[in-house]
């Protein structure tokens, strides 16, 4: 069984990567800061079923660390910490029916900051949370989100 995803990305690697001759990922959201990941995460049509939360980004230059918009996804920033554990005491992720959270951008699985991020997100919202061993590349991705013949480049915390 395929499992589908629900793909939010940062408007600056949405236009840019996801875009052009062979477009991927068709059903792409886009989110810029926390607040509009939240306003995805709660208005959003979404595949029935079990879903993976897909969160697409270039990564930080030194600890690869997903950014959405200006704001690096790093459990040791108050804000960032507080934004997940909102959504998980909110129950938004259990009400869709989320089974995994991927932060998918290069190598943000990788660090020891990407992978302490990793576990600190999975331990705050309560489902397994995977980065990735690998640089992305538009060939990772096919209409659905990130295939799944690519599963073999992510990593837990």
């Amino acid at each position: 069984m395929t499992i589908p995803s629900l793909n939010v990305a940062s408007p600056d690697c949405a236009e840019t990567f996801f875009a052009g001759r062979v477009p991927r990922c068709v059903p792409l959201h886009r989110a810029s800061s926390l607040s509009d990941l939240r306003a995805v995460l709660t208005t959003a049509a979404w595949p029935t079923g079990p879903v993976y939360l897909d969160l697409i980004g270039h990564s930080t230059r030194g600890h690869h660390l997903l950014r959405i918009g200006h704001t690096p996804i790093d459990m040791l920033d108050r804000r960032v910490a507080v934004f997940f554990a909102g959504l998980a005491t909110d129950g938004v992720l259990d009400r869709r029916d989320v089974v995994a959270v991927r932060l998918l951008g290069c190598q943000t699985a990788v660090t020891d900051p990407a992978r302490r991020t990793l576990r600190m997100l999975s331990r705050t919202l309560g489902l397994p949370t995977y980065g990735t061993l690998v640089p992305l590349l538009k060939s990772h991705s096919d209409a659905s989100g990130l295939s799944p013949r690519f599963a073999h480049v992510l990593a837990s915390g």
